[in-house]
C-alpha cells in the first residue's frame, strides 16, 4: 500500500512540465502620473527668468565692452534649461 504512494512522491519530473515552472514574462502597466500645473508654472517662470538673464547678459556685455563673448554664459544656461525641461516632459 505504501510502495505505490512512495513512488508517486519520488517519481522523476516530467520534462514537458519544466517550462511551466518558470515565469517567462511579467508586465505591469502603471498609469502615468498626471501633469502638475504647479511644476509647469515653475518651468514657465524659470524659462522667463532664464530669457531675462540671457537678455541682460547680452546687453551688459555689449554696453560695457566686456572682453568675453556673451554666448559663453548664455549657451550653457539655455542648454541646461532645455535638458531639465526635456526630462520633465519625458518622465514616466
Amino acid at each position: 500500500m505504501f510502495a505505490p504512494l512512495a513512488r508517486y512522491f519520488h517519481r522523476a519530473p516530467n520534462p514537458a512540465d519544466a517550462d511551466r515552472a518558470f515565469i517567462s514574462e511579467v508586465a505591469v502597466h502603471q498609469p502615468r502620473e498626471p501633469r502638475s500645473r504647479r511644476s509647469e508654472a515653475v518651468l514657465a517662470i524659470g524659462w522667463a527668468l532664464i530669457v531675462a538673464k540671457c537678455w541682460c547678459v547680452h546687453w551688459l556685455c555689449t554696453a560695457y565692452a566686456v572682453p568675453i563673448n556673451p554666448w559663453w554664459v548664455i549657451a550653457p544656461s539655455l542648454l541646461f534649461a532645455t535638458i531639465c525641461t526635456w526630462l520633465y516632459w519625458r518622465r514616466d
